[in-house]
């Protein structure tokens, strides 16, 4: 069966996921156009392009997407987060994610 997880990323991290889903979670900056430049959990700030028709009305987010390089993302989905996120905390999850000591557990 084939892998189906999703990790979690930040900006540093997009580099090493090229061409493969991943989820961001990202506060939006600005949007125009179908494209929308948010700052990820550890300051970096990437640019998202949507899908047709997508209208993002939250300010923080959960970022389903495909990385085309290392500061952008073609977004597939979101999942709306509410506007007291900490995005040092949700920092945190990333580097465990990628944490070689919790690699059983991802």
């Amino acid at each position: 069966m084939a892998d189906q997880r999703t990790p979690r990323v930040n900006k540093a991290l997009m580099a090493k996921f090229r061409g493969q889903t991943v989820r961001v979670v990202a506060k939006l900056i600005t949007l125009n156009d179908g494209r929308a430049i948010v700052e990820t959990s550890d300051g970096g700030e990437i640019e998202v392009s949507l899908p047709r028709n997508e209208d993002l009305d939250c300010q923080y987010l959960e970022i389903i997407g495909k990385v085309e390089d290392e500061r952008t993302l073609k977004m597939l989905g979101h999942v709306k987060f509410s506007d007291n996120t900490d995005m040092k905390i949700w920092d945190q999850v990333v580097q465990i994610w990628h944490d070689a000591k919790f690699a059983h557990m991802f």
